[in-house]
């Protein structure tokens, strides 16, 4: 049975800045126009430096998905790691998760709306419950065959090292040329 949340005011001074964000995802390939059953409701939430961070309210539909279990990296190991090391590159996948189609039996799940118009995520949107662990596996196969001496994933960071400059720079580019 699909879920359907009563939309939340956005508040008017808001709008523009809205209308914006959800030209450029439309732009990007991120999401498109949806007659879907589904519905949930976006919120705008301050960010430390004070712009507004889009969100969809999936807490309903997170609350019947079935959990993936895929563990994410502790951060105790990813810091041992870094013993020794002298060089490091950190390098932050700009919006990771919408690098990841969605499996289209379930994209009409992830609609939403601004009050304007319905839409649909054709990428992984942030705040499924399930994205961590999916994005964690798919970076983990990414960074498959660069274990240990290379680089660290986790989410949408890579740490890239090296105990000397020329071994940092070979597995950069090592790290650069797999993803």
């Amino acid at each position: 049975m699909p879920i359907r949340q009563w939309p939340r005011r956005l508040p008017v001074v808001r709008e523009k800045e809205v209308e914006t964000m959800i030209a450029g995802m439309v732009k990007d390939g991120v999401i498109k126009p949806s007659s879907s059953p589904w519905y949930a409701s976006v919120v705008l939430v301050k960010k430390e430096d004070g712009r507004m961070q889009f969100c969809v309210d999936y807490r309903r539909l997170n609350d019947v998905t079935k959990k993936d279990s895929y563990p994410l990296p502790r951060i105790d190991d990813a810091l041992d790691t870094l013993i020794g090391v002298k060089w490091l590159s950190t390098l932050d996948l700009k919006s990771g998760c919408w690098q990841v189609e969605i499996d289209p039996k379930d994209k009409e799940k992830t609609a939403f709306s601004t009050g304007k118009g319905l839409w649909q995520f054709k990428a992984m949107p942030f705040g499924l419950c399930n994205a961590p662990a999916t994005f964690e596996r798919l970076m983990e196969l990414v960074r498959t065959g660069l274990i240990g001496d290379a680089g660290l994933v986790y989410l949408d960071d890579i740490i890239i090292v090296g105990r000397t400059f020329e071994e940092h720079l070979q597995n950069l580019e090592r790290v650069l040329m797999k993803i």
